[in-house]
């Protein structure tokens, strides 16, 4: 039962994604995608998305119009009028609500707003049944059976100089899941709201010498230029990070948003089982932050761990 309401929420979110920015998008074409019922649908989409239908729809028109003010040159009264609003003055309003502060500011200075991610419903799902298959394999498999099971991925070097490092720490949480639950999962809408940063929002394990007493290595953060002028957010810290290189391992893309975990398990596996001593590295994990990146169907899953030259 729980995965079929899984199922019919990821229908009414892939629909959202596909046509909420279409001018003739309507509420009424979303229940009949979904298939049952008006009111039966927004139960269970309020149940696991903790937003009605209307309110999830608002979030993906807000934050689609927050990125064309940085990615084009329309005036706001036309970006108002191609998010739904009447007039200049409603939308600026309802920005300013969603976002504490107005697309004019947002456009000219760096102010990082909480932008709305679309997180695929059938990810934490998959994540709890694949940590039940996984408890079983490794209970009943042998060190070399699973690593037979692993994904073929690729390794590359990659050079970082100099940056900065804009962090929100946890105090409990030690993976993604727990650091959501304690911090909320604005925080990558939050930093990827940040035009000008190095890499996309990330979770990432600190070395002890970057994360204060009181909070733990898991963490969430953005590179950003070593230079960059930002005002940072509440909640948040800003670090400099020295040059360091990174082993980035990247799986191959996947179809089904349920095989999620699979990915981000094979680039883990992978990272286990590689011997960087054979290219003259060896990781560095009290260097510089490890990276884990996620996963999505089109690029795959993707970490990245600091080495450092034998």
């Amino acid at each position: 039962m729980q995965w079929e309401k899984v199922e019919l929420a990821a229908r009414m979110q892939n629909y959202i994604r596909d046509h909420c920015m279409d001018a003739d998008f309507t509420m009424d074409a979303l229940y009949e995608a979904a298939g049952y019922s008006r009111r039966h649908a927004c139960r269970i989409f309020k149940e696991l998305m903790d937003k009605t239908p209307e309110e999830y729809v608002r979030a993906v028109q807000m934050t689609a119009s927050a990125e064309s003010l940085i990615k084009t040159d329309s005036t706001i009264l036309d970006i108002a009028l191609d998010t739904d609003f009447e007039s200049h003055e409603g939308y600026t309003r309802a920005f300013n609500k969603l976002f504490g502060t107005t697309p004019s500011r947002y456009r000219h200075g760096q102010v990082p707003i909480p932008l709305f991610v679309q997180y695929p419903i059938q990810h934490y799902y998959s994540y709890l049944k694949q940590k039940e298959i996984q408890e079983m394999e490794n209970q009943s498999n042998t060190p070399q059976e699973r690593e037979s099971s692993q994904s073929i991925c690729t390794v590359t070097v990659i050079h970082k100089p100099t940056r900065k490092l804009l962090v929100m720490y946890a105090q409990k949480a030690h993976d993604y899941f727990s650091f959501c639950e304690e911090m909320s999962c604005e925080w990558e809408g939050l930093f990827n709201s940040i035009p000008n940063r190095l890499e996309t929002a990330a979770l990432m394990t600190l070395p002890p010498s970057l994360h204060p007493e009181g909070t733990t290595e898991t963490a969430a953060g953005v590179e950003l230029p070593e230079d960059i002028d930002i005002t940072v957010p509440e909640g948040c810290t800003l670090l400099s990070l020295p040059p360091c290189d990174y082993l980035y391992f990247q799986s191959p893309p996947y179809e089904k948003e349920e095989d999620y975990c699979i990915a981000i398990e094979s680039v883990f596996q992978a990272s286990q089982t590689y011997r960087p001593e054979r290219f003259g590295y060896a990781y560095a994990p009290e260097l510089a932050p490890s990276v884990n990146f996620g996963a999505d169907t089109l690029t795959g899953g993707c970490i990245a761990l600091p080495v450092k030259k034998l």
